[in-house]
């Protein structure tokens, strides 16, 4: 895929070093630490308590007849604490290697929701959404924002002679073509039955061409039957435009290219005021 797909995961491994401790280490040497508080508390209290001109009397005394009955304390409370610890530790660490893998699940469910299973490339309804935010960018940004749909050229006609099974292959290897032609960071989605969108954040309209006669002529240069026909649109945000506009403006520039003869690249209408595509050109 073109897009970067990013997980929790990968930056919940980067945390500090006190975070990635594990949890059947790390809180038994709370409880470890949490026990000695209890005898040392009690000491600290007893003297705080104690006759203020006697304080030292007091202590050294205490010490000494009573350094079992605080040795006892200190080690039956930290071990009682340390054993507590270890063992929430171990449930603790169980339920956090639960919670990655359904974390890993639910981001596996959300990429299926996304994802077209025959091409690997974005929903159309994932598309629109990162076009929507894209288009935000450039309007605060000023970063121009392209777009190409490409159209498999007479796509019926190779399925009506070769079969179905042939043309899902096509539709693969097209949009493997245009992965691999495109830049790393622009995102590739499938937009109908034998066409796809590829969303250019920084595009200008030189880009986008340059990039659009890439992948026509990787596509052309394969040898598997087909062309494809591309139209590109740019947005420099100088006026406020929803991504329907911006993607019927490519829609009309692939227009013209089939026009114009098929596999080729347009990114200006020859003609104001043409046709939608999707209305009147049978492909």
């Amino acid at each position: 895929m073109s897009a970067r797909r990013r997980r929790r995961s990968d930056q919940e491994d980067s945390g500090p070093y006190w975070r990635a401790t594990p949890h059947h280490y790390a809180y038994p040497a709370l409880g470890a630490v949490m026990g000695l508080g209890s005898p040392v508390g009690a000491f600290l209290l007893r003297y705080w308590l104690a006759d203020p001109i006697l304080k030292e009397t007091w202590a050294r005394s205490e010490l000494d007849y009573n350094f079992l009955f605080y040795a006892y304390m200190a080690v039956g409370t930290v071990a009682a604490f340390v054993v507590f610890g270890y063992i929430l530790g171990l449930r603790s660490e169980r339920q956090k290697f639960s919670n990655r893998l359904l974390a890993a699940r639910v981001d596996e469910l959300h990429l299926k929701s996304v994802t077209d299973a025959l091409s690997g490339a974005f929903t159309y309804g994932y598309l629109y959404e990162v076009m929507e935010l894209e288009i935000q960018r450039t309007l605060t940004g000023k970063s121009p924002l392209s777009v190409m749909i490409v159209d498999i050229d007479e796509f019926k006609r190779v399925n009506d002679s070769h079969g179905h099974l042939f043309g899902d292959r096509v539709i693969r290897e097209t949009a493997e073509t245009i992965t691999s032609h495109v830049r790393s960071h622009d995102i590739l989605g499938r937009y109908g039955g034998d066409e796809f969108v590829v969303v250019m954040p920084g595009a200008d309209a030189a880009t986008a061409a340059h990039v659009a006669e890439r992948v026509r002529a990787g596509v052309a240069k394969n040898g598997y039957m087909a062309t494809v026909s591309i139209g590109t649109a740019t947005y420099d945000g100088s006026t406020k435009e929803l991504p329907s506009e911006l993607l019927h403006r490519a829609d009309m520039n692939l227009y013209q290219a089939k026009r114009d003869g098929r596999n080729c690249v347009r990114a200006r209408s020859g003609e104001h005021g043409a046709p939608s595509r999707r209305r009147e050109d049978p492909k």
